[in-house]
């Protein structure tokens, strides 16, 4: 089933079926022999970010074991970062209109400061904590079937995502707000039958938000990964950013134009509506 609510289940149901198709899909797409070990890792990666937004939607309702949860996928996260950080450098690169003798110095110069790693065993080590986090799953308190479930975590979302916006001035601060956009992304998509036409489109905005804050964040870490870079790489980087910046406050203005309560209490009435 999709990753969002279905029509026909109790919000409990839901949280824990969508909770378990993630796990699910994360273990299945990272034994995927067909696949890349980058791309397994990648895909995993997606599902631990759309668990940890389900969360962060339930939050005050798991109580406890929020915590537990949400530090557990961060670190797993974490761990398989590294492998898609040092791909994100060279896909910014590639972005970047450069002469080509630089481009192809440049790119040398990443492939080779690239740190080994274990894929297989980053895999299989993931792998085994996947089947232990599934098993906590029963351990979850049950919750209302009720839109206040979900009220809480996604006004706390857009909350933290609009005050984000109004600090966003710094590579740093703008990363930070990505997280916020990314998360409130997720929800939209949680939440995408509720009136599937709005939803979609702005599910769609989002993520047009969230990939222009990334690339920023891409072409930040690329900086700094090349030291002592031609200033002709460090133009095109500035110009990158600047565009992408204005283009991420031009579409964050307009997300982030309602009070928080006026949001969730417009959500809530399409959820009553749908239900």
């Amino acid at each position: 089933m999709a990753y969002a609510f279905e029509h026909d289940e109790t919000v409990p149901a839901g949280v824990r079926r969508i909770m378990d198709e993630q796990l699910v899909r994360a273990r299945e797409q990272l034994t995927d022999a067909k696949s890349p070990r980058e791309k397994r890792i990648h895909n995993a990666r997606k599902r631990f970010k759309e668990t940890r937004a389900l969360l962060r939607l339930v939050r005050e309702p798991l109580g406890e074991h929020f915590a537990l949860e949400n530090a557990w996928f961060r670190d797993a996260g974490r761990d398989l970062a590294s492998v898609r950080d040092a791909d994100a450098v060279l896909e910014a690169l590639e972005k970047l209109d450069l002469p080509r003798p630089l481009h192809n110095r440049v790119r040398k110069k990443l492939s080779t400061g690239r740190a080994e790693v274990n894929l297989d065993e980053l895999i299989a080590n993931t792998q085994a904590q996947l089947v232990i986090a599934q098993g906590r799953l029963g351990l979850w308190p049950d919750v209302d079937d009720s839109f206040d479930t979900l009220a809480p975590g996604l006004q706390r979302t857009y909350r933290d995502g609009r005050r984000a916006l109004k600090r966003a001035d710094s590579p740093e601060e703008l990363h930070e707000w990505r997280k916020h956009v990314k998360t409130h992304w997720y929800h939209a998509q949680l939440l995408r039958h509720v009136w599937p036409e709005m939803m979609k489109s702005y599910a769609a905005v989002l993520e047009e938000l969230s990939h222009a804050l990334g690339d920023h964040h891409d072409l930040h870490v690329l900086h700094d990964a090349v030291p002592d870079a031609p200033q002709e790489l460090l133009d095109a980087i500035d110009t990158g950013q600047h565009e992408l910046e204005r283009r991420a406050h031009e579409i964050g203005n307009r997300v982030y134009a309602e009070r928080p309560p006026l949001f969730t209490a417009r959500m809530e009435k399409l959820w009553a509506a749908w239900r």
